[in-house]
């Protein structure tokens, strides 16, 4: 039987640890999953789960110990110590199993498939709850990709992932450096792009969203940045309050996702 690990100083330890940051994260290409109902999903969208680190609280729960049986056949299993796993969580309440999975690698080619035809470009969205809140909205409307622009919070940040419900595992995401990177992909598939501005003179309704369609949504402040929206053949906004600037913006990419839905359903 395995040593229970009880040092920071281990190796896989500090491994571990190291993936809290967003520069190691990058450098390694893997992520940090907390808490045995993400770490289902993982399980369950067949994620390659690289480590499992787990405590002896963990296995206080029956349906716990048949999930550790299933990680076991598909990935190397580390037990370490409760105080040791509870110093090392980032959430408050720790449930004693946290995951090292690798970053899933999407080709463009991915996304660009023949019936993929609504899409979701984020431009640098700043705040981690909000760009998971986003994800999950794009997974239940059906979304077939999202674009990330350079400047969006990281994707694998524990606090995006929490928000995602799972959602990070269903909805491919891929990430882009400028906003004229888009040019060639939306050309290619003759996809309208369709941006989200409180300068916009059409609500959001009043488009045809039964084309190919890319909506964006900007920084939670500032909005999409000028050079996105030159590449923009729409623009739309939401009708508002007197008195009320802007919405949240993952809000506000729902109610414009979920009329793409509404108009589609109608116009099957």
């Amino acid at each position: 039987m395995s040593e229970v690990i009880s040092s920071f100083k281990n190796s896989k330890i500090k491994f571990l640890r190291s993936l809290y940051r967003k520069k190691y994260r990058r450098r390694n290409n893997k992520f940090i999953l907390e808490g045995s109902r993400i770490i289902t999903d993982a399980l369950e969208a067949k994620a390659d789960i690289d480590q499992i680190f787990y405590s002896a609280q963990f296995l206080s729960q029956q349906k716990n110990k048949e999930l550790l049986a299933q990680l076991r056949e598909v990935t190397e299993i580390i037990e370490i110590t409760d105080s040791l796993l509870n110093k090392i969580a980032d959430t408050a309440t720790p449930q004693g199993i946290i995951a090292i999975v690798n970053q899933p690698e999407f080709e463009l080619e991915d996304f660009l498939i023949e019936d993929n035809d609504l899409f979701l470009i984020i431009d640098r969205i700043q705040d981690p709850g909000n760009l998971g809140t986003i994800l999950r909205t794009a997974d239940g409307a059906g979304v077939d990709g999202v674009f990330l622009l350079k400047g969006t919070v990281d994707i694998y940040n524990l606090k995006t992932i929490r928000a995602t419900m799972g959602s990070l595992f269903r909805v491919p995401v891929f990430g882009l450096n400028s906003p004229s990177d888009l040019t060639d992909i939306l050309q290619m598939k003759d996809i309208q792009m369709v941006a989200a501005d409180i300068e916009a003179k059409d609500y959001y309704y009043e488009l045809d969203y039964n084309q190919p369609t890319a909506l964006v949504i900007g920084n939670e402040g500032a909005g999409a940045q000028p050079e996105t929206l030159k590449l923009a053949d729409k623009k739309v906004k939401i009708p508002l309050s007197e008195g009320i600037d802007s919405l949240n913006a993952a809000i506000a990419s729902g109610i414009i996702m979920y009329e793409m839905v509404r108009q589609r359903k109608n116009n099957p």
